[in-house]
């Protein structure tokens, strides 16, 4: 039952981010400074949350595999995946700080927000399909 549990959050987590990531996108791209930062600084919080949960669960999913955790193919997107995820990290950091220079500036840099959303978005998306691959060979 708890193995259940941890996958569900897992994907609960991933739809968070991803969601809320595409969403931010669209608001960036579409409305106003004001209405952008007000999702934007929302999203960031949000972000943070799912994305400790997503680390936190994948841990467990990848302790429940173990000690047969899977060479080979498997092996190598699992690489890849944890390289996107520290590469995600990183580069929302710098989202975040962007984020919070936008809220600050008396004319807030929205293109900058807008590219990255797209680029975590993209990212996001990378990883689904990169979690799909592993879970279905």
């Amino acid at each position: 039952m708890v193995p259940l549990f941890v996958r569900w959050l897992h994907v609960l987590a991933m739809a968070v981010a991803l969601g809320g990531g595409a969403l931010a996108w669209g608001v960036s791209r579409t409305a106003d400074a004001e209405a952008t930062l007000a999702v934007a600084t929302t999203y960031e919080l949000a972000f943070w949350g799912a994305l400790g949960t997503l680390v936190l669960t994948g841990v467990g999913n990848l302790g429940a595999l173990a000690p047969a955790i899977p060479r080979g193919q498997w092996g190598g997107a699992f690489l890849v995946k944890l390289l996107l995820v520290v590469a995600l990290a990183l580069g929302s950091v710098v989202r975040s700080a962007a984020v919070r220079a936008a809220s600050d500036a008396e004319t807030p840099a929205t293109a900058t927000l807008e590219r990255g959303y797209a680029a975590t978005t993209l990212a996001l998306t990378m990883l689904v399909a990169l979690g799909a691959v592993m879970a279905h060979g």
